[in-house]
């Protein structure tokens, strides 16, 4: 892992972010135009992530045959934006099973500057992966068909995979890592005030601190969701770890590089005054 290069830029500026998507997953522009609007938005730091190829079917993520020309078009970009901003090669890879996430050696291999670790897939008990992210409407369709609407399964085994994947290691950062509760909490808002739910997220903090990796706080749903990912609740927990921390958009538009990050930026700060604790 690299992490060093994760908190040596984080700490030199909060102008960075690290996570961010465009046309060669589920982006909403070239990632020239990307980069433009991060340049332009005074960002010194910009990372590209695409959504990782993976093994079965998904129209969110890259495919395989692209990872060349991404590859092409980020030694490009830096090349252009060389003492201005600095870009930096990343991906978001998922976690699927022991068998494929970012431990794998195909990405251990691919020429990347980092890589983001995340779940979005969780096995049903059948042992098919659900994409449980995106809208409530299309979860709630799987937690009823796919997960015999048993919603305590379904946070559970994703916890389980975000803990497998911690243990697996091969990522400097790891995503959004509680992103499950935005749709599970509309099924049941009370979950994040149950003993079970809070233990597993200790869990998550727990082996974080343990492998060194760097936690994500992702602001893209600040609006439509009104929340971050960890939710602000946990964060204490990660300062009082001495936990790593970065700020992401998971910018997918160019109009939204910096959404949210200005109120995250000034949370964290105020956090860490009321514990005392050094910035990140």
């Amino acid at each position: 892992m690299n992490t060093e290069l994760i908190t040596n830029y984080s700490a030199r500026t909060d102008r960075y972010n690290f996570h961010s998507h465009s046309e060669f997953c589920d982006g909403k522009a070239p990632v020239a135009s990307i980069a433009k609007a991060a340049f332009d938005n005074g960002f010194e730091v910009w990372g590209v992530t695409p959504h990782s190829p993976i093994c079965i079917e998904s129209p969110c993520n890259m495919l395989k045959v692209d990872v060349p020309r991404y590859l092409e078009t980020m030694d490009k970009l830096k090349m252009e934006y060389e003492g201005r901003m600095t870009l930096l090669t990343g991906m978001e890879i998922d976690h699927l099973s022991r068998d494929f996430g970012p431990h794998t050696d195909y990405f251990r291999k691919m020429p990347l500057d980092y890589r983001i670790g995340s779940v979005h897939f969780v096995p049903n008990q059948d042992g098919v992966p659900l994409d449980c992210d995106g809208s409530f409407k299309r979860f709630s369709m799987y937690l009823h068909r796919g997960f015999a609407d048993d919603l305590r399964y379904v946070v559970e085994k994703y916890f389980e995979q975000v803990l497998t994947m911690l243990e697996l290691g091969g990522f400097e950062i790891l995503g959004h890592f509680d992103k499950i509760i935005g749709n599970a909490a509309e099924a049941d808002p009370t979950l994040e005030d149950q003993g079970w739910y809070r233990a597993l997220v200790r869990d998550v903090v727990s082996l974080a601190q343990s492998t060194g990796v760097v936690v994500e706080i992702n602001t893209k749903a600040i609006e439509k969701k009104g929340r971050f990912f960890p939710a602000e609740r946990w964060w204490h927990m990660l300062k009082e770890a001495n936990v790593p921390i970065v700020v992401n958009s998971d910018c997918h538009h160019p109009d939204l590089t910096d959404l949210g990050r200005a109120e995250a930026l000034t949370k964290l700060k105020k956090l860490c005054e009321e514990l005392n604790c050094c910035s990140n």
